[in-house]
């Protein structure tokens, strides 16, 4: 449960004073360091295609520059992976710039490297635990990832539940309870909320009031 003054300083502030937070796991520093190095390989060998263009009978004509765009292509989309990254290691270990998936009395809160989204809860059309390409049969054979999805009318946000840095099953079934509950709602924000959220995700919280329960019970 964080409060506006110390939630998302770099990003559009939050609508509610209090709101409870689920953040976004940093990426793995090896990962990222991978994509760094992948993209400087594929640097070096654009360069050394262009060096070679012309200075021998295989090198020359449109050839180099051919393979050398190729292997552009592929270094560019490593170099912006690599890029992101660095920026998610960042964004995702500060809680003054925290990417997360959050809920308040107004509605949902997103806060990614895409940009931050309010849906107010009366907006909300469906919230989903899926996996991505099941909607569509000529994606069936695509790779099928879990993840928690948010719908306002024809838009959708998906997030990745490898990437949620907290337990999925909770966040879902928070998420889910409030907006199918409107009447409680006013309690979001408080501390009675965030000791069922608690619960939830089978975290003992340190004080328990009278009459809390997980949600659903």
């Amino acid at each position: 449960m964080m409060t506006a003054e110390i939630f998302n300083r770099s990003f559009t502030p939050a609508p509610d004073a209090t709101i409870h937070v689920a953040p976004l796991k940093r990426p793995p520093l090896a990962l990222v360091i991978a994509f760094g190095v992948i993209a400087a390989v594929f640097g070096l060998i654009v360069w050394a295609v262009l060096a070679q263009a012309g200075q021998t009978p295989s090198m020359q004509g449109p050839m180099p520059f051919v393979i050398a765009t190729l292997f552009g292509v592929f270094g560019l989309y490593f170099l912006l992976t690599f890029i992101n990254g660095v920026v998610a290691l960042n964004t995702r270990g500060s809680w003054g710039n925290r990417e997360c998936v959050g809920l308040g009395r107004s509605g949902i809160v997103l806060r990614t490297q895409g940009g931050a989204v309010d849906i107010p809860w009366q907006e909300v059309t469906a919230v989903r635990a899926m996996h991505t390409n099941t909607e569509s049969v000529r994606r069936l054979a695509r790779a099928h990832v879990p993840v928690l999805r948010l719908e306002r009318g024809d838009r959708h946000w998906d997030i990745g539940v490898f990437v949620l840095d907290a337990a999925p099953v909770a966040v879902y079934a928070v998420l889910h309870y409030y907006w199918t509950h409107p009447s409680d709602r006013a309690e979001l924000g408080t501390t009675f909320a965030q000791q069922r959220m608690d619960l939830q995700a089978g975290v003992p919280p340190t004080s328990l009031a009278p009459g809390v329960t997980r949600y659903g019970a």
